[in-house]
């Protein structure tokens, strides 16, 4: 039995199931079917996040579960670390396991893992089959623009064909 926090412009669709004291920041998207699971702690999700369908945020630990702004976690990727910065990518299936928690500007390739008690520094792409790591040299720099025109365009869809909860 916990308190769900959902900002005023936030979007979060009725058909997820969150449990636990949660709190969704301003401009955050929650798709349908997605998970979050504050078990032992609460989450803290910051502004402009995007947890696209059967996505799961759970919190094991008695510690908050921080995720930063600007996030895309996308379908059936899974969150259990401690949490993470700013403009990082979760790919489809991914999963930041354990205790890990990942910088800014990181990105967790499709189907890959960290180790359950990673520290993932900024910049970091871990990819493949077999998993590798690279660090980024770019910094990002197009993240923002297409995170941002991503945003808008679901601020203006998700509502037309979805029930949405609404802001308390």
């Amino acid at each position: 039995m916990g308190r769900l926090q959902i900002a005023p412009r936030a979007l979060v669709c009725k058909n997820t199931v969150i449990e636990g004291d949660v709190h969704i920041g301003n401009d955050t998207v929650v798709h349908v079917g997605a998970s979050i699971l504050a078990k032992n702690g609460p989450i803290i999700i910051g502004s402009g996040n995007i947890v696209s369908e059967r996505a799961v945020i759970v919190n094991h630990h008695s510690t908050p579960l921080t995720i930063g702004d600007d996030n895309l976690i996308e379908t059936d990727a899974r969150i259990e670390g401690r949490g993470m910065g700013h403009r990082n990518t979760v790919q489809v299936r991914a999963v930041v396991a354990g205790s890990s928690t990942l910088g800014n500007d990181c990105v967790v390739g499709a189907t890959c893992s960290t180790a359950p008690n990673e520290n993932i520094p900024d910049n970091t792409v871990l990819f493949g089959n077999p998993q590798s790591r690279r660090t980024r040299a770019d910094g990002n720099p197009e993240h923002r623009f297409t995170h941002k025109k991503h945003l808008d365009y679901i601020h203006e869809m998700l509502p037309r064909y979805n029930h949405i909860i609404e802001a308390e």
